[in-house]
């Protein structure tokens, strides 16, 4: 066996998502008293009008046209935005469930590319549960729950895409509940392999502060200007560890290798897995993204979820709440973001329940554009549809 050392180098989604307003800060640390000044006067900042409408929901068939209604209606929800070469790759789970369904109903990821937001692709699944050998799901649920992806150059120079995700099972002595494990691949479109053969984060990870079987969900992934990584992920409590250079293995991690590569003996008594508590009310979905300096955090918090924000000047925070950006949406309780720039504009990509059929269960991608204010605070989302 290879010995390695990483030192250096079934969830009821009912938690509540606020997207937190933004502010340019040159300091986030300071009193508390201080903070809930600044947030007073970022959550109400003054109605802007939207300069950008999308024929919402982004996501409506699964055709080759998916913007067309002509086709067969899917519902589509927890988007992940990768911008990459001049278009953007939009991951999606996929909601399966009937229309009277009442659970989550989910096996594959699906991918829509554009290099202009008006004109979408459709490249089909690109990655399902069972691609992770570990994972678990039945004909009920599925269990594919939300992702995040991101890209990286390898020291060769080529792009490596690497594919987060929470999913079901490979839990300590077989133990029902949610992990978050990494697929890589050479394209945005894969295919993605599981290149650890086990999850990246276990409930045993963070069994000291929680206790509920999908608390793993949710990941999140920011590669900072300096190279370090971070990944962020929770539901009812926001953690976030750093990643080694790989991007596949926490850092302090230490485990053993077997002929094929597949990782034996996971020790992670060394990792360092950090609570994030200053945020109101948060629920789930952490988005973390960078503009123009500031790191801004959104996420999804109280029930029904709203969108909410938090800012900092560091990938670790500490993180200063700054208000709610996006209202509960009608029809679904929870909402998802993604905050992401393209083609010198800012945009949020989350999910509605605006289709025929729409639901809980039922979810519909969405875009919308996100207008900062001169302080660097967001202002409040406008929702748009084709007039």
């Amino acid at each position: 066996m290879l010995i390695f050392s990483s030192t250096n180098g079934v969830k009821p989604r009912f938690a509540p998502v606020i997207l937190l307003g933004a502010v340019l800060l040159n300091t986030v640390s300071g009193a508390a008293d201080a903070a809930e000044s600044a947030a007073s006067k970022v959550s109400k900042p003054a109605p802007a009008t939207a300069l950008t409408q999308f024929n919402n929901p982004i996501i409506k068939t699964d055709s080759k046209d998916p913007t067309s209604p002509n086709g067969p209606l899917i519902y589509t929800a927890d988007p992940a935005a990768l911008v990459h070469d001049g278009t953007l790759y939009l991951y999606t789970t996929h909601d399966e469930q009937t229309a009277l369904g009442k659970d989550y109903r989910m096996y594959d990821y699906r991918l829509w590319s554009s290099r202009d937001l008006k004109t979408w692709q459709n490249h089909g699944a690109v990655l399902r549960y069972s691609d992770f050998a570990w994972a678990r799901g039945d004909a009920k649920t599925g269990n594919a729950y939300a992702h995040h992806v991101i890209a990286r150059k390898d020291q060769s120079g080529n792009s490596k895409f690497y594919f987060y995700a929470a999913v079901e099972g490979g839990q300590t002595g077989g133990a029902f509940g949610f992990s978050i494990g990494v697929a890589v691949g050479d394209s945005p479109f894969g295919p993605f392999t599981d290149p650890r053969g086990m999850p990246l984060i276990l409930l045993e990870d963070t069994a000291k502060d929680k206790q509920h079987s999908w608390r793993n969900i949710d990941p999140t992934v920011f590669v900072d200007d300096d190279g370090r990584a971070y990944l962020y992920w929770g539901n009812q409590q926001l953690w976030w560890a750093e990643l080694t250079p790989d991007l596949v293995h926490l850092k302090g991690e230490k485990y053993q290798s077997d002929a094929k590569g597949r990782m034996q003996n996971r020790d992670s008594s060394a990792v360092q897995i950090h609570k994030v508590d200053s945020l109101p009310n948060f629920e789930e979905g952490p988005h973390l993204s960078k503009h123009n300096g500031v790191y801004y955090l959104v996420y999804a918090a109280g029930f029904p979820e709203s969108l909410a924000y938090a800012t900092s000047t560091a990938a670790s925070g500490p993180w200063q709440y700054r208000g709610i950006i996006m209202d509960p949406l009608p029809g679904t309780t929870t909402i998802h973001p993604a905050l992401f720039d393209f083609n010198g504009q800012t945009y949020l990509a989350y999910h509605n329940a605006d289709l025929p059929g729409g639901g809980n269960y039922r979810r519909s991608v969405a875009l919308d554009q996100v207008l900062f204010n001169p302080d660097g605070s967001i202002r409040p989302i406008i929702r748009s549809r084709k007039p």
